[in-house]
């Protein structure tokens, strides 16, 4: 090598120290970018296309890439590629006119994604688009995911863009657009990925006047609560709770949120999953929850308080995540002291209607029995008149409540005795209405308790 190009072989050996550091750091940026996309949860990898623009990119479509993007590395500043935008008129559509070339699609969505991710001012380039411009932005992305052949990873990327956009830009858009986007990403055989999938809906729940009717549409909120707490990847996971937390800041009632199915996944999450993101997250939606009645008292009853409290036994790295557990613990334990009030039951008692509740369960009954001989049991005695209510809850709940009473008060059976409540028992027991089958079953089960209490108070007379 001396001899023919003059260069000492320290030389030489320096140049290929250099070009192995060259080489490494390349694959240090490859290997960012596989991580940053996905590879792990079933992306291809498409390392070529965020790196720079290829030979390959330049030959199949030069054209259809906007002058403005030219000179535009893939890692760039937002800001470098928002000024790129805003030097070209038209350069949204352009490039969106350029991904019906498959390497130009993954370039330029690529590019645009990373850039609206970075810096969310960015979306200002498509509002302008969509109104000065009268860009049809739905129509040139959807054709996109929709196209025969498009990869899952252009497919996904072009879903996420839309997605993004209507979730910011809503009044640009109409309900039957997004039905229609719904509707194309939940079809079978679809180019996009799960996670693709849920990315889009999660965006589109971004938009208040889209939630409701998004929630609503078949298949959407099966997405979101089906997931497994267990063995769903982290990224999946994560974005199932922030959907739920995007729901949380809905009024109550306003959508059908199904309480107990979400407070199980949110418990369930706590269970299983140690990602530290994934259980800050889940502890800030149940704070959100709490505030609602019917959310709390599933939280109640489904001991999600004890789960919490387990939490903070865990080994955790960020410090300000104990502080988070502890917090929602006093929180839970507020509420868990507020629904066990005795005189929150008999505030229901004085309604006349009785509902399933952490009120009527075995817990509330242990600590509260012996307030029940209070004004010589009164609140007995509205009970067993709800025995002749008309609503069949009320009267399953009133049968369940009185066998409880039986189990755990000393002188349950003969109160009940001197009430001629077991008579009442029995009728409905024996009733043959279809309204009535869980009223029969809790009677059943009221009966037994009351007629076991009998044969155990037998084994105490001298023989």
């Amino acid at each position: 090598a001396r001899a023919i190009w003059g260069f000492r072989p320290q030389t030489i050996f320096c140049l290929q120290l250099v070009t192995y550091f060259q080489r490494a750091a390349m694959a240090a940026d490859a290997s960012s970018l596989v991580a940053r996309y996905g590879a792990a949860s079933g992306e291809p990898t498409h390392s070529a296309a965020e790196l720079l623009r290829s030979e390959i990119l330049r030959s199949h479509a030069p054209n259809n890439i906007p002058a403005a993007l030219k000179g535009v590395e893939i890692g760039a500043p937002a800001l470098t590629k928002k000024a790129a935008f805003e030097g070209q008129s038209g350069a949204i559509a352009a490039s969106f006119d350029a991904c019906q070339d498959a390497g130009a699609a993954r370039w330029v969505l690529t590019l645009i994604c990373d850039m609206l991710r970075e810096d969310s001012s960015c979306f200002s380039l498509f509002e302008e688009a969509l109104g000065k411009q009268q860009v049809n932005v739905y129509e040139k992305l959807l054709a996109v995911v929709t196209r025969q052949g498009t990869e899952q990873y252009v497919a996904d990327k072009a879903a996420w863009l839309l997605s993004s956009v209507i979730g910011n830009a809503p009044r640009f858009f109409t309900e039957a657009e997004v039905r229609g986007l719904v509707e194309t990403l939940q079809k079978q055989g679809g180019a996009c990925s799960e996670l693709g999938v849920l990315d889009a809906l999660v965006n589109l729940l971004k938009a208040d006047s889209f939630r409701a009717l998004l929630w609503k549409m078949p298949g959407v909120s099966e997405t979101v609560t089906t997931v497994s707490a267990q063995n769903a990847p982290p990224p999946y996971l994560y974005k199932c709770i922030f959907a739920m937390w995007l729901l949380s800041f809905e009024a109550e009632g306003a959508l059908n949120l199904q309480e107990d199915i979400l407070v199980k996944k949110l418990r369930d999450v706590l269970v299983h999953s140690r990602v530290e993101k994934v259980i800050r997250l889940s502890l800030t939606v149940l704070k959100n929850l709490l505030g609602r009645t019917a959310f709390a008292e599933q939280v109640v009853e489904l001991g999600v308080l004890e789960v919490v409290q387990q939490l903070e036994y865990e080994k955790w790295r960020d410090a300000e995540l104990y502080d988070d557990i502890r917090d929602l613990a006093c929180q839970i334990s507020a509420r868990v002291a507020d629904m066990s009030n005795f005189d929150r039951y008999e505030r229901e008692l004085k309604e006349g209607t009785l509902k399933w509740g952490f009120i009527h369960s075995s817990k509330f009954w242990a600590d509260n029995v012996l307030k029940f001989e209070q004004s010589d049991y009164k609140a007995i005695k509205m009970l067993a008149a709800l025995l002749h209510s008309t609503d069949p809850t009320t009267m399953a709940v009133a049968c369940h409540d009185i066998g409880e009473f039986v189990a755990c008060h000393p002188l349950g059976k003969k109160k009940i005795a001197n009430l001629q409540v077991k008579e009442r028992v029995m009728e409905l027991m024996g009733s043959t209405s279809a309204e009535h089958r869980e009223v029969r079953r809790e009677a059943l089960l009221c009966c037994q308790k009351i007629m076991l209490n009998k044969w155990q108070d037998m084994d105490n007379f001298p023989q």
